[in-house]
């Protein structure tokens, strides 16, 4: 329950994917042709990687990570996370050679990323890795990830790129694998052994996604070098021994005021401690830091009653909420969450101000001086004061402080003036005057922190209008597509009504009034070059020819999966679309002129079904994609054994109904969605599926996992509590109350 929001959006991508896989049948492209086997990859690219392992201040080992080799001469690149400052580290071949580590050639904090200078005894040359271009890999490339995942050596992961996109304000490749502590500093590879960037990180919302620094970033480092040699880098950032005592691993750094922690502690949960020497005072007293985290998910803030191992408790952010626990011992069955609670006065990704009160009797933790956890568990009752980290985040510490009173100077009483004329609207922020600026700036950081939360909740209050407002406009959207299949009877126009209709979820200015006359006066222009005893097979012809030859329609392969190639009305307005979207123009314009065609949804591939009156020609079927060319039996066959690894059902040549062409029409939008992670619009086209089929679980679980984790908590209970009260089979009851319990709570 504490871990809400990661837990559900990793259950939201995980049930969509599977949707997606199992119940949508999605469009397809083939892959690109790969240019070694993995086996001739692996030969040619695993003597080029080598093994990282950093030190601790014993010379235990504290690490391991991966770097790989780009210049003959001995130049090593990696992340900069994995050598850290202030520890030594060793550099080894796949072999298990010793490379001597020279100097840091080249770092940037910043971007993660580190050249490292090395020789080989006997000064022979070493295979370096050819690099890619500096441009972004096109999505769907088949890559290979090299690394030593938990620890475990010379490892190879297969993948694909999924897209190139800004996290946390830097370009990455996403990427369709499982990357784990290890893999990091590694290469990424195409199918011909050219690096495509560094792997990086794993992704928080599923195991399967990882991330890269593409390759550019590093070719710009290596054109600034900033050697310091491997002597003086042991030295940069050095804790200071004589104020701070580090235990349970992980690398703690001291940059002035500034502390920092990277890399996982060796206690349960990645837990590590950096004990303050300062000697405690008597009862009461109170300990206080800032802290920032790089990583909501992970958690650090302060520990206290310390015995200088693995008893003590700790006050820290962790998933959004403040938490206070108890640590007993080294393994996780005696860790106890003493209080797990959510705070407005938190504000992820910024400075926090901690601050816990120790009394004979009672315990008091304070977020940005708001109290938030009052406890009065003696479980522990004496011992050192610091800091603790857990899991993968890289915080930074400031303000450490032990003291008898340690709250932060009030607001002036004409500060909290003006913080009332700012509630009651009755000025804005950019009328502040001199003196008020000035007076504001006496107490700078909590009149500062106060202003940054008021914008924060703004910003959220913002957010949720928007999303208020793009619903309203679908509503009637979603209206009308329930009327279009409230009932069985063929309607004329419903495919056409309800394509138009499902492109409007994306843009609510479209006049399908206008498409309808489009498509009418298509229609017609094709009917004045027929004779009027044309068969089908003439009326055919002049389709295609209409479409392909005189109008330029076509496929959209150089932007497959731009969501506009499933806008009926951007298809028929650019003349390109998916085969879907080709056929259901091809479809309505067949039925204008007199013809009988029919969707047939191959897997990966959807075609049509032109079906003769009697006494004509036997049924064709066309793939409108290939600018109505005719398919063959064989050709289908070919087509599902491609895709799907099989022989042809007869299911697969069966007329999908309206209601299957639209789902799958939504399947390709809601796929482009889910590889963006574009939450808002998965939720559009899980409203329109289940507009269509309300009785849809699996949507509609997805869709209250959706609300919960987009703050739309009322909506999502309401989707749990409609199952609840349906009788449906195969449903699981315990399941279902887990979910609208952590909805609610949430």
């Amino acid at each position: 329950m504490d871990s809400f929001l990661k837990l559900l959006r990793l259950q939201v991508m995980k049930s969509l994917v599977a949707a997606l896989l199992c119940v949508f049948v999605l469009d397809a492209t083939s892959p690109a042709e790969e240019t070694l086997s993995l086996k001739e990859l692996i030969s040619k690219v695993r003597p080029s990687v080598v093994t990282i392992r950093v030190q601790g201040r014993d010379g235990e080992n504290l690490g391991i990570g991966t770097g790989f080799i780009i210049d003959e001469q001995g130049l090593v690149a990696t992340n900069f996370h994995v050598i850290n400052e202030g520890r030594r580290f060793s550099v080894e071949t796949f072999d298990g050679d010793k490379l001597k580590v020279l100097a840091v050639e080249a770092s940037d904090r910043t971007s993660d990323l580190a050249l490292i200078r090395v020789a080989f005894p006997g000064g022979i040359d070493l295979p370096a890795l050819p690099l890619a271009k500096a441009v972004d890999p096109e999505q769907g490339t088949r890559v290979a990830a090299f690394g030593n995942p938990l620890g475990f050596k010379d490892s190879v992961v297969d993948g694909i790129v999924s897209a190139v996109r800004e996290v946390q304000g830097r370009s990455m490749i996403q990427l369709a694998m499982p990357i784990e502590p290890g893999n990091s500093g590694g290469p990424l590879v195409d199918r011909s052994g050219r690096v495509l960037g560094i792997i990086n990180m794993k992704s928080a919302i599923d195991d399967n996604l990882g991330f890269a620094i593409p390759i550019g970033q590093l070719v710009s480092l290596r054109q600034s070098p900033n050697p310091v040699s491997i002597d003086r880098w042991v030295r940069l950032g050095k804790i200071n021994s004589q104020t701070w005592s580090p235990i349970m691993g992980a690398n703690w750094q001291q940059r002035g005021g500034l502390l920092s922690a990277r890399g996982m502690g060796k206690g349960f949960g990645g837990r590590s401690l950096c004990l303050a020497k300062q000697k405690v005072p008597r009862l009461p007293f109170e300990v206080a830091v800032s802290v920032k985290l790089d990583d909501e998910s992970g958690a650090a803030g302060l520990a206290f009653y310390s015995d200088g191992d693995n008893k003590h408790y700790g006050f820290y952010p962790s998933n959004g909420q403040l938490r206070l626990t108890c640590f007993k011992g080294p393994s996780v069955y005696s860790w106890e969450i003493l209080q797990d609670v959510p705070s407005d006065h938190y504000l992820p990704q910024q400075w926090n101000r901690l601050r816990v009160r120790l009394d004979v009797d009672s315990i008091e933790c304070y977020v940005n001086d708001h109290l938030v956890i009052t406890s009065t568990d003696s479980q522990l009752t004496d011992g050192s004061v610091g800091l603790a980290k857990f899991r993968n985040t890289n915080p930074d510490f400031r303000g450490f402080a032990i003291g008898q009173d340690l709250k932060a100077n009030p607001l002036s009483k004409a500060t909290r003036d003006w913080f009332s004329k700012l509630d009651q609207r009755d000025l804005l922020p950019s009328e502040i005057s001199d003196d008020e600026l000035a007076e504001l700036g006496k107490s700078s950081e909590t009149a500062a922190r106060e202003l940054i939360r008021r914008a924060a909740q703004l910003e959220k209050e913002t957010k949720q209008l928007r999303q208020l407002a793009d619903e309203v406009k679908r509503a009637k959207v979603l209206a009308k597509l329930t009327r279009l299949f409230a009932d069985d009877e063929v309607k004329g126009d419903r495919l056409l009504d309800a394509t138009l209709l499902v492109a409007g979820l994306d843009n609510s200015e479209i006049d399908i009034n206008h498409y309808h006359q489009r498509i009418d006066t298509m229609a017609s222009e094709i009917r004045e070059t027929l004779d009027d005893d044309a068969d089908s097979d003439a009326k055919i012809t002049a389709l295609n020819s209409y479409l392909f030859l005189q109008n330029g329609f076509h496929g959209g392969r150089s932007e497959y999966y731009h969501p506009a190639n499933s806008h009926l009305n951007r298809v028929i307005d650019d003349r390109e679309g998916l085969p879907i979207t080709l056929s259901i123009l091809y479809m309505e314009l067949g039925r204008r002129i007199g013809l009988t065609i029919k969707g047939v949804g191959l897997p990966g591939h959807f075609v049509v079904r032109h079906e003769p009156v009697d006494g004509e020609a036997n049924q064709q079927l066309i793939d409108v994609y290939e600018g109505g060319k005719l398919m063959s039996l064989d050709d289908a066959r070919l087509r599902v054994m491609q895709h799907a690894g099989r022989r042809v059902q007869a299911s697969d040549l069966e007329s999908q109904s309206d209601q299957q062409i639209v789902n799958r029409v939504l399947s390709n939008l809601m796929g482009i969605a889910t590889r963006s992670e574009d939450l808002e619009s998965m939720l559009r086209y899980l409203d329109a599926s289940l507009a269509i089929n309300p009785d849809a679980v699996d949507f509609r679980i997805m869709r209250a996992q959706l609300r919960g984790v987009t703050g739309r908590k009322s909506r999502g209970m309401a989707d749990v509590d409609y199952l609840l009260k349906t009788d449906l089979t195969g449903i699981d009851i315990q399941r279902l109350m887990q979910l609208r319990s952590a909805i609610e709570n949430h």
